[in-house]
């Protein structure tokens, strides 16, 4: 959220997303090593997301920015493709957990 906040606000692209912890790609990626039988060509997140709400979320957990703003920027040649959900997975992907709420429950040191 930093590059796009200004002032207390922060600017974030209207886009829908299926956020995939970092650590359930690796260890993806490492049965696969292990279990080339096991290899997946797609990861995704446990369901999907708004990128605004996920950052509402991280600021009301942080308390930074004050606001959060969903914009369209007009310039960005993605910009369909990121709200119509083009950039999903496909039917064929696996999905993991833990989900975006699960997880900054545990970078923010809330899980038990």
């Amino acid at each position: 959220m930093e590059w796009g906040t200004q002032g207390d606000v922060s600017y974030v692209p209207r886009m829908r997303t299926q956020l995939v912890a970092a650590r359930t790609v690796a260890e993806t990626l490492a049965e696969a090593a292990i279990d080339p039988a096991s290899a997946v060509s797609e990861i995704a997140g446990p369901r999907e997301e708004s990128l605004a709400e996920m950052a509402r979320l991280v600021a009301a957990r942080r308390g930074v920015p004050a606001r959060v703003e969903e914009v369209v920027d007009t310039d960005d040649p993605d910009r369909e493709l990121d709200a119509t959900g083009a950039l999903l997975p496909g039917p064929g992907a696996r999905l993991a957990g833990p989900t975006f709420e699960e997880w900054l429950d545990v970078a923010d040191g809330r899980a038990a």
